[in-house]
Formats: structure tokens, C-alpha cells, sequence
């Protein structure tokens, strides 16, 4: 083992390792180096934790999955973005969430896990700059805790698939952001965001219609709800990775190319609306059912 070899290896731990991780990991690490070399690892190492809390450039980039999943995605955006210096990618995760869950009012736990992990992080990089990217039930994750803590602030948001309202408050919430650090990319085929509009409460149709507000960054796309997970389509690197490395806004072709959104999509969009409509063609089907039930005994 070289003087290079020494360097090399405290580098890429150093790099790969998160926050309180490191020094526990490097002084394992020491235990194997020749005797020779120790006075330079000791040399380097004291370097690396006497510059940790004057380093405010590092940043911590968060991944945020939805429900029904293990969040495989996140691996994807960890291989696109791992050569983005000083940029600690992290996938958060939770317990499955079923519908049932999804449409009542069991949210708590996955927004509470979420948070914890925010925190901590936060607590190990006080001065690393956050950023998150969340899919569906993640951004529904994201925005509860931009409302109801304000002491968490992230320097850029992408949302993709999201369920979160359309009238969000982006202007109460996000005052420190400025234009152009908040992008939601949306899937015109995504028909995900209005079910969860129609069916219950507290979500929205921003993963097909957009916010329509200039907090936010509109993008859209020709996909379905995870179509921007797809390899053939290269989203994370064409769309994701410019943003998250420089902040710049790669634009959509489809944004002039959309086609004019259906009436019955745009109603079952609209909160009262849609809950309205979906309960009177559930009603409609019931006693449908039941007349048909009737005339045949």
C-alpha cells in the first residue's frame, strides 16, 4: 500500500460514507494500513475533521418514494448522480401503504419517518444544503412537512407523480426558494393524481394538471405515473440530473405538444367535483346492480 494508495482510500471513504459515519469508518480503516503510512493517515484524517463544520458546500439529496413499493427508483437516481461532487444521495423509505391507507386518515407514520430522517441528517450536516426528489405519495410526504415544519428548507424540489393539492400554498411555505427551485414534472397519461382527488381527501391532481402557480416549475411529459423511472426514457439524467447539479431547467418538448385535456378528466379533478361525480356514478352503479339483481330472481 502507497502513500497514493492512502490518500485515494480516505478520499472515497470520506466521499461514500455519511456525516457521523466517516470517523468511525476511517479509524477501522487504520487498523489496516502499514505502520509506515499511519503518521499520514493521522495527518489527513485531522485535516478532514478540522474542516467538517467549516464545509457548507456539501449537499444532501433526499429520495422519497410512494406507496405500494420498496422505492427501486431510488437506486436508479443514486447511479445517475453518484459522480456529482459532494452531493450525499439518500433513499428514505417507509412500511407499505396500501389504498385503504392512502384514502384514510393513516398518513402519520410515513410522514413522521420521513421527518426523523430529514432531521437527522440535518443534525450531522448542519450546513449541507437539502434537496429532495419524491414520486406520488412522497410528495403528499414532502408537503406536510414543508406546512407544518418550517424549520426544514430545501434548496431544490423536484416532485414527479404527485398527489399533492393544486391550490398548495407554495408562496407561504417555500418563501425562501426563489423562482426556478421547484420543478413538478407531469405525466398527461398519469390518471393516478385524480383518483386520489375523486376518492378521498387532502390529495390533489398536480400529477396531471400541474399547480399553474409561478412558485412552481410545470414540466410535461407523454407518461404514465412511473414512466420517469423508465431507462429507455433517461429522465433522471436528461431532466433530474442538470437541476439537482447546477439548477438548470431542462424543458419539455411536450409542454407545446400536450394534447387539450378531456371534460371528464378536468371534473373528476376538481375536489368537490370529482368526489361528487365518482359518489353518483358509484350510486348510479349500486342500484344498477341491484334493479338487475331484482329482474333476474
Amino acid at each position: 500500500m502507497e502513500s497514493t494508495d492512502i490518500i485515494q482510500l480516505i478520499e472515497s471513504t470520506w466521499r461514500d460514507v455519511i456525516g457521523d459515519r466517516r470517523i468511525p469508518a476511517l479509524r477501522s480503516i487504520r487498523k489496516l494500513v502499514p505502520e509506515r503510512h499511519l503518521e499520514l493517515f493521522d495527518c489527513i484524517l485531522d485535516a478532514k475533521i478540522s474542516a467538517i463544520e467549516d464545509d457548507a458546500s456539501s449537499t444532501v439529496l433526499f429520495l422519497v418514494h410512494g406507496i405500494q413499493t420498496d422505492g427501486s427508483w431510488q437506486k436508479l437516481v443514486q447511479a445517475e448522480l453518484c459522480d456529482i461532487p459532494k452531493l450525499h444521495v439518500v433513499d428514505i423509505g417507509y412500511d407499505c401503504v396500501t389504498p385503504l391507507q392512502l384514502v384514510g386518515p393513516f398518513r402519520v407514520e410515513p410522514t413522521a419517518r420521513v421527518l426523523r430522517e430529514i432531521r437527522d441528517f440535518k443534525r450531522r450536516e448542519p450546513k449541507a444544503r437539502l434537496m429532495v426528489i419524491a414520486h406520488s405519495f412522497g410528495c403528499y410526504i414532502v408537503s406536510r412537512i414543508l406546512e407544518e415544519h418550517p424549520d426544514i428548507e430545501f434548496d431544490r424540489i423536484v416532485f414527479c407523480g404527485s398527489i399533492v393539492p393544486r391550490n398548495f400554498r407554495w408562496d407561504k411555505h417555500t418563501k425562501h426558494m426563489p423562482h426556478g427551485a421547484i420543478l413538478n414534472d407531469v405525466g398527461t397519461n398519469d390518471f393516478y393524481p385524480v383518483l386520489a382527488t375523486c376518492a378521498s381527501l387532502g390529495y390533489g391532481s398536480s400529477g396531471r394538471l400541474g399547480f399553474k402557480t409561478g412558485a412552481v416549475v410545470d414540466r410535461y411529459f407523454p407518461y404514465n405515473h412511473s414512466t420517469f423511472f423508465d431507462k429507455k426514457r433517461r429522465h433522471i439524467s436528461r431532466f433530474w440530473k442538470p437541476f439537482i447539479q447546477n439548477g438548470e431547467i431542462k424543458r419539455s418538448g411536450w409542454d407545446t405538444r400536450k394534447p387539450k385535456t378531456s371534460l371528464p378528466v378536468l371534473m373528476l379533478s376538481h375536489p368537490m367535483i370529482g368526489r361528487g361525480l365518482l359518489l353518483s356514478i358509484m350510486t348510479l352503479c349500486v342500484v344498477t346492480f341491484r334493479w338487475l339483481t331484482t329482474i333476474c330472481t
